[in-house]
């Protein structure tokens, strides 16, 4: 029988969520990243860095991979993490 995972098993397997309540959680930056990208929204770099260039955005994640080995939806949680981090470090 097949195994069915439950919505937020991503946030329950971060270890970071854990650690730091504060922490947004890599599905909340999968979703920025898609907004950052799309060009009929009009924030600037800038505006996303003082939004999740922090410790409990993109610079809080340790990259253990948690969220992505329980994902049931595959997303690219990493490659979209790594994007943003990029982003952000070339606001600075």
């Amino acid at each position: 029988m097949k195994s069915m995972k439950k919505g937020g098993c991503c946030v329950s397997a971060s270890r970071m969520k854990r650690m730091r309540d504060g922490f947004i959680g890599a599905v909340a930056l999968n979703r920025v990243a898609r907004f950052e990208v799309d060009p009929r929204d009009k924030r600037t770099t800038e505006e996303w860095d003082e939004i999740i260039g922090n410790n409990n955005g993109v610079f809080g994640c340790m990259s253990l991979l948690g969220c992505a080995d329980v994902c049931p939806k595959h997303l690219p949680l990493q490659s979209k993490i790594a994007y943003l981090r990029r982003k952000m470090v070339g606001v600075r």
